[in-house]
Parts: C-alpha cells; structure tokens; sequence
C-alpha cells in the first residue's frame, strides 16, 4: 500500500511540476486561458490526491491503535499466565507471544506506513498550495491581459479616427472657400436673372389683361352714352 501511495505522490508532483515549468506565452490570452484550465484541472487531480493520501493515513492510523490495543491485551494475557505460580499453565503463553511477534512487525509497518503517508501528503498539500498560488496569479494575469487588449483595441480605433480625420483635413486643404462661395454666387445670379425674367413675363401678361378689361369697360359706357342720346337703336323697341 505505501508503495502504491509512493506512486500516486510522485505521478502527482511530477504533474504538478511540469506545469508549474511549462513555458507561457503571456501575449497570447489564448494560450493563458488554456494554461489556467490546465492548472484547474490539475489542482482537481491534486486536491483529490492530497484527500486520499490524508485519508490513508488516518486509516492507517485507526489501524495501528487497534493494533496497539491487541498488542497490549496479549502482554497482558502472557504476564498474567506467566506470573499465575503455575508453570504447567506457561505452555497457554506460547501461542500468544507468537501472535505478539507478529502484531508487533504489523505494527512497525504501520508505523512506517504513517511516516510515508504523511509525507506523502504533506507534499501533495504543498503542490496543491503551490499550484493553486500560480493559479491565481495567472488569473489575475489574464485580466490584466484582457484589460490590455480591451485598451489597445481602443488606442486602436482612435489611432484610425485621427488618420481619417487627418485625411479630411488634407483633402480640405486644397477646397478654397472663396471658389466655392463665388461658385454659389454665380448661380444665384442666374436664379435672380432668371426670377426677374419670369416675373416681367408675368408683370407684362398682368398689365395686358388689365388693359383688356378697362377698354371692354369703356366699350360699355360708351354704349350707354349713345343709346342714350339716340344715336343706337333701343333693342327693347325692335320688336
């Protein structure tokens, strides 16, 4: 069992180690974010180790007290046979201390086993504490990486506005005002010329019908005159 446990700890820091020496490209939040899966999950792996190899020992040592106690029942057994003034009764302490040899080297291996196992997962804890400090620190990495790129990218749009802007202005510095203004000035000239025009041939077409209906009117006094002096025909009295 300490051999298998053995194992564990070194597949466990071997493990851990090499993550903790795997070269990071930090300009790459990509590859940053892939490190700190990786070192999730590693930390998952080694928590589970370090609770397995913490829980071996405490097994290990229940064991050894339960051993312990049957190491001190049996000296006590072979004591009280032994010390009874009963030697045809010394032949019962054979068996025992028989057994006591063996629940002795039992227990040296257990003690052993303690001593591997705690430090086992003494070293695991410390991989585990190690890992999880790397961790947080490429955590907090990544958003410092994220904050950066979040700010180049806006240095970046920047950058592109100033140039566009740039080029408008380059563009304006060959626009003279004075050229467009006479430009305007000149159709508006036209405009008025041809406003007046319109207006006059309207003016004109105005005073013509209004000359029209001043002579019908005159037409019509003049009439009225006549008939009046006799000079016109009463159509009334024609018929």
């Amino acid at each position: 069992m300490s051999g298998l446990f053995q194992k564990a700890r070194i597949v466990a820091l071997s493990m851990a180690n090499a993550l903790l020496d795997k070269a990071i490209d930090l300009n790459s939040i990509g590859a940053v974010k892939q490190y700190i899966r990786d070192l999730e999950n590693a930390l998952e792996d080694l928590e589970d180790a370090s609770a397995t190899a913490a829980g071996h020992v405490r097994t290990v040592q229940r064991d050894a007290i339960q051993i312990g106690s049957q190491i001190k029942e049996l000296n006590q057994n072979i004591d009280f046979i032994l010390s009874d003034n009963k030697p045809e009764n010394d032949y019962l302490a054979t068996p025992l201390e028989a057994r006591l040899i063996g629940l002795e080297q039992l227990m040296r291996t257990k003690e052993e086993e303690i001593v591997s196992g705690q430090k086992a997962a003494q070293a695991i804890a410390e991989a585990v504490s190690t890992l999880r400090t790397r961790y947080e620190g490429m955590a907090q990495q990544v958003q410092r990486l994220e904050a950066m790129e979040v700010a180049t990218k806006a240095k970046e749009s920047a950058v592109e506005a100033m140039r566009q802007a740039g080029q408008m202005t380059s563009a304006g510095r060959n626009v003279s005002i004075d050229d467009v203004a006479d430009r305007i000035q000149r159709r508006a000239d036209v405009a008025d010329a041809r406003f007046e025009i319109a207006m006059g041939d309207l003016g004109g077409q105005l005073e013509n019908d209004l000359t029209v209906a001043q002579a019908q009117a005159r037409l019509e006094q003049r009439k009225a005159r006549l008939a009046n002096s006799g000079a016109l025909p009463d159509p009334e009295k024609k018929g």
